[in-house]
């Protein structure tokens, strides 16, 4: 996948439309085999995990944090309180607002669907040659940084 050869029907070039293939694929496996048992769509498990690593958080902070609308992110909100895996408390700093933060319940469930997840990824790696292996991890890391992840 080092030269662009083609654009298709949407202006991508073949290289990237390939590439964001794979990635949707590797994301699809890894939620399927390394799914976790308390059935969270993607959407309410990458809130948890957002609220997880940035409690207490308003629900506004969260929804920019996710990149989806305020009435998006309520619902995906209401889904981990009625399953008990966060816990509201009063802003202090507004008495209006609210704080969101992880039960320890919220918690595990985020842990034990990262663990079965990083089993399955180990499993598929360990199954690569050295060179290989090293080849997946530099260009993971050069794409990281290029999408400014964090």
């Amino acid at each position: 996948m080092t030269s662009v050869s083609t654009i298709d029907d949407l202006g991508t070039s073949a290289d990237v439309a390939t590439l964001y293939h794979l990635l949707t694929r590797i994301n699809r496996t890894l939620r399927i085999r390394g799914g976790d048992g308390a059935n969270l769509s993607a959407g309410v498990a990458a809130a948890l995990w957002t609220i997880i690593n940035h409690a207490p958080i308003r629900l506004s902070a969260l929804a920019e944090r996710e990149s989806v609308s305020a009435p998006t992110m309520s619902r995906l909100v209401a889904v981990l309180d009625e399953k008990g895996y966060i816990e509201r408390t009063t802003d202090p700093d507004d008495g209006r607002a609210k704080l969101l933060s992880a039960t320890p319940e919220g918690v595990e469930v985020i842990a034990s669907a990262r663990s079965q997840k990083a089993r399955v990824l180990a499993e598929a790696i360990d199954g690569l040659d050295s060179e290989d292996r090293s080849t997946v991890c530099r260009g993971l890391s050069i794409l990281a940084d290029a999408l400014g992840t964090t």
